[in-house]
């Protein structure tokens, strides 16, 4: 993987992670994303120089913190930090020079005025609401977990036409929770690809698939890039590693 040079004045480029529903995956697909990216990039000369790759999370609940603060330091190929909804941190880590991918968590749910006329910012007012519009504003592109149920479609589709469009951020569509065991035949799978295809929104060719080991992995302080080699495992980082690429292709 490649990073491209920035054609703006800093070197960060800034990738959130956003669907107004919860459930739908986003800080597994922002770690392991991170974690992808991580191992791809080259590492630091010295300790003094942060790493290229940042993965930060605005979520008050800190969900990302504790996650990577779980992680044997060794096996972190990136650093981390956690605002919980604090604004100010990270324009300053973005205008570090040795900073080339920043990839944000989002909180679970997004807070939104559900009185906001159409073509108004629907995000409410609240410490998270402007902590979400402190990203988005330096946001290069955006990450719009979906999954085959149909539960969380029309929340992409709120995300994508109400929050993202309006301000230009470029997004790419990643399937996730993909169950190969339950649906052999692919048939929600394609139901899924069909309808974000017939929106014309970017996507991921192929889904994250679900794995018992990505459920744990929080528990147990695990990334994608660390899981004991297996079938699942290869599987796994497949998975993640295409989303990483996908992403770098549209940076």
């Amino acid at each position: 993987m490649e990073f491209t040079d920035s054609t703006t004045t800093r070197t960060a480029k800034v990738v959130v992670v956003i669907q107004q529903k919860g459930g739908a995956g986003k800080s597994t697909i922002a770690v392991n994303t991170a974690a992808c990216a991580g191992r791809s990039a080259p590492m630091p000369a010295d300790d003094e120089t942060g790493a290229p790759v940042v993965a930060a999370g605005i979520d008050v609940q800190g969900t990302l913190e504790r996650w990577c603060a779980g992680v044997r330091e060794q096996a972190l190929p990136f650093d981390y930090v956690v605002t919980k909804s604090k604004t100010g941190i990270l324009p300053s880590i973005i205008e570090d020079p040795s900073r080339r991918r920043i990839i944000v968590d989002t909180p679970g749910f997004l807070d939104v005025d559900p009185d906001a006329d159409w073509g108004a910012d629907p995000l409410g007012q609240s410490r998270t609401a402007d902590a979400m519009r402190e990203v988005l504003e330096v946001a290069d592109l955006a990450i719009v977990p979906i999954t085959p149920s149909s539960m969380t479609w029309s929340e992409c589709e709120f995300t994508i036409e109400r929050v993202l469009k309006p301000r230009s951020i470029p997004y790419l569509v990643v399937i996730n929770m993909h169950d190969p065991a339950k649906d052999k035949s692919e048939r929600q799978l394609s139901k899924v690809k069909a309808w974000v295809d017939e929106r014309n929104y970017p996507r991921v060719s192929e889904p994250i698939r679900r794995y018992s080991i990505h459920e744990h992995a929080f528990e147990n302080g695990t990334l994608v890039t660390e899981y004991k080699m297996s079938g699942t495992a290869l599987n796994a980082r497949e998975d993640f590693m295409r989303v990483a690429l996908t992403m770098e292709q549209m940076l």
